[in-house]
């Protein structure tokens, strides 16, 4: 039988599969604890990682599309990619609410601290960040940005780079000011509590972020 909870789907929007698990993990607990159904969707078809511009402007469309055939049964959509790939077109296409992890992750951290920190993936995914931070006007409050030289696929599955990110995560706190980091990709959500406890700072995870503002409008109604 059909749930009569209310529903949010959040859409991977790379074909790595290993990521849209890391995110359903990362939101059991959030999953569990609400009056809402969350459920987590890879995108067929898509790039294996969104790590370009070009990758980004591929699956735009395919989300809006997706969006616009799912409209009637969800209540809330998250994009689950911290550049928010057609943020916009899918809230066109959806006519319901549309989340954008990049963007929810930041605001969270605003509420966390008057200066953030972002680790990002790698150099080039610190570029393609800058116009996030332009268009929600926080340049002022962005401390700075960090790449880790990793790939999604080790953000995800190889435990071992965990201490290179602690210590890009230290380098945010001390040297650049930072009283919140954020998680600049879905795919870093298990290293979230650890990095919190050995920091003494707010860690925010992008998916959890963008899934809690998704569960908060809908139980505002």
């Amino acid at each position: 039988m059909p749930s009569s909870k209310p529903e949010i789907l959040v859409v991977n929007p790379n074909a790595n599969a290993a990521v849209t698990d890391a995110m359903a993990a990362a939101l059991a607990g959030l999953a569990a604890g609400t009056a809402v159904t969350i459920r987590t969707q890879t995108l067929e078809g898509a790039p294996f990682g969104i790590e370009s511009e070009t990758d980004a402007a591929i699956v735009a469309p395919m989300l809006a599309a997706l969006l616009r055939q799912e409209r009637s049964r969800y209540d809330a959509f998250v994009i689950g990619c911290f550049l928010d790939p057609g943020l916009n077109a899918c809230r066109e296409a959806a006519g319901k609410p549309v989340f954008g992890i990049g963007e929810c992750a930041i605001y969270a951290a605003l509420t966390q601290a008057d200066q953030f920190g972002v680790l990002a993936l790698s150099r080039t995914s610190v570029a393609r960040h800058k116009p996030i931070y332009r268009r929600l006007g926080v340049w002022d409050r962005l401390a700075g940005e960090l790449p880790l030289e990793i790939s999604v696929a080790e953000a995800v599955g190889d435990v071992t780079v965990y201490p290179r990110i602690l210590a890009r995560a230290r380098e945010l706190r001390d040297e650049y000011g930072a009283g919140a980091v954020v998680l600049g990709c879905a795919g870093m959500a298990q290293h979230r509590s650890a990095l919190q406890d050995a920091l003494g700072i707010a860690v925010i995870d992008p998916v959890q972020a963008g899934v809690s503002r998704a569960v908060s409008e809908i139980l505002a109604r």
